[in-house]
């Protein structure tokens, strides 16, 4: 009798151990809900230098089951522009039964600005040499740095490097915003007879923010002749565009 006690209670034991495993294994499949995300703030402003743990700024998520799964956060993606300076960040959060909650909210930046040409030399070649479009040319982004690896080009015409002259050119270049840059300038193909004046300049391409003076020779470095040099400018202040220093 007292063998059998036994035996029943083993087995009331196994019982309630199967029913529990059970019961939490069921909780398992049948938890098919996404944890919540929520935040302190629908709108984040930062600089264009914000790390993920600025991103994350006053974000948490709650599961019924997992409880607290806030510090599974992670930003999904970032969109292009929206408005202005404007981008929508993506979250998503995981619990433990791989149920993924999602949460949009928008960033807006203090102080974006789109990406900037720069060239070390003047687009200039002699007749008949090699013409590598790209090598004086670079472009820098507040957001992503060096863009020189991603800059293109269009041209209203093939360039013919045994014609002297002045050939079109439009440079381009985007950054991870979706913000594109555009330079408009020439590639000049010349002899080398000429016997002008050859100058050498502090900076080779300058952005001037509309409005102030601009003083024409403050990038003036030197020239192959001795002497006073005076520079003719056609830039207007008032107006934004591409000029030729001449």
């Amino acid at each position: 009798m007292k063998n059998k006690k036994i035996i029943c209670f083993i087995i009331l034991v196994i019982s309630i151990s199967v029913f529990i495993s059970y019961n939490h294994f069921k909780s398992k499949i049948d938890d098919v809900t996404a944890p919540v995300i929520t935040a302190d703030s629908d709108t984040i402003t930062g600089s264009v230098k914000i790390t993920e743990e600025g991103l994350l700024a006053g974000m948490s998520a709650y599961d019924e089951t997992s409880g607290d799964v806030s510090d599974t956060i992670i930003v999904e993606k970032m969109s292009d522009f929206i408005n202005g300076n404007e981008r929508i960040v993506s979250y998503v959060a995981i619990d433990e039964n791989m149920n993924v909650g999602r949460y949009e909210r928008t960033l807006v930046y203090t102080n974006y600005s789109k990406p900037t040409f720069t060239l070390n030399e003047p687009l200039s070649y002699v007749v008949g040499t090699k013409i590598d479009i790209f090598k004086n040319v670079g472009a820098t982004s507040c957001l992503d740095g060096d863009l020189s690896e991603k800059i293109r080009y269009g041209l209203d015409s093939v360039i013919d490097n045994m014609t002297v002259g002045g050939y079109p050119i439009e440079f381009r270049v985007t950054d991870s915003c979706g913000n594109t840059s555009y330079l408009d300038t020439e590639i000049e193909i010349y002899d080398t007879s000429y016997t002008g004046i050859k100058v050498e300049l502090h900076k080779y391409l300058v952005y001037i923010p509309k409005g102030p003076l601009f003083n024409k020779m403050a990038y003036y470095k030197g020239s192959n002749i001795e002497g006073t040099v005076s520079a003719i400018s056609n830039v207007n202040i008032k107006v934004l565009r591409t000029y030729y220093y001449q």
